[in-house]
């Protein structure tokens, strides 16, 4: 999850590309909070919905290869979401009380509970290499949990696991300026 105002939406932007490698995964989803509270935004919310869409429908075509390269063939419009928070109501509840002019950032495990916290995201590499690093702490815990299983007697009606595709190598993303 990355919160971002209009101050540092340029470095969300760069910290969406470090991530397309990762979009289309079955154990990855992006999250974009956008805090609009203290903008001259807030006079016009249904114009800025609005280019939020285009833009989402924009990246979506450049989502699209990733997304195959995952094998996920679905339409990358119906997995990008970005949360306009014009009052105030979303912010707060992650924790970021205040307005800021640097984009903050939030790794959540698949069970919801928070892996680790940026304050300031300015290095695109490291919040690449730390989200790749949290998904295969994932595909090796449930690994794990599949070779036990099928050494246990019985353990057939386990439901399925998730099938993760192998983590591609990473494009290089540029630095946030």
């Amino acid at each position: 999850m990355l919160g971002t105002s209009e101050d540092s939406q340029d470095a969300a932007r760069a910290a969406g590309v470090a991530v397309y490698p990762l979009q289309g995964r079955p154990d990855f989803q992006l999250i974009v909070v956008v805090d609009l509270r203290d903008s001259i935004a807030t006079w016009a919310p249904s114009i800025v919905t609005a280019r939020m869409r285009s833009s989402l429908d924009d990246e979506a075509i450049e989502l699209k290869p990733y997304f195959l390269k995952n094998g996920n063939k679905s339409n990358p419009r119906y997995s990008s979401y970005v949360i306009p928070d014009f009052k105030g109501t979303i912010c707060p509840q992650l924790g970021w009380t205040g307005s800021s002019d640097h984009l903050r950032g939030i790794v959540f495990g698949v069970d919801g509970r928070e892996i680790e916290r940026w304050d300031k995201v300015d290095d695109m590499t490291k919040l690449q290499t730390d989200v790749r690093a949290a998904i295969q702490v994932l595909i090796d815990a449930e690994q794990a949990r599949s070779a036990v299983a099928a050494k246990t007697p019985g353990s057939k009606l386990l439901q399925p696991q998730i099938a993760h595709p192998p983590l591609l190598s990473p494009d290089p993303p540029s630095k946030a300026e």
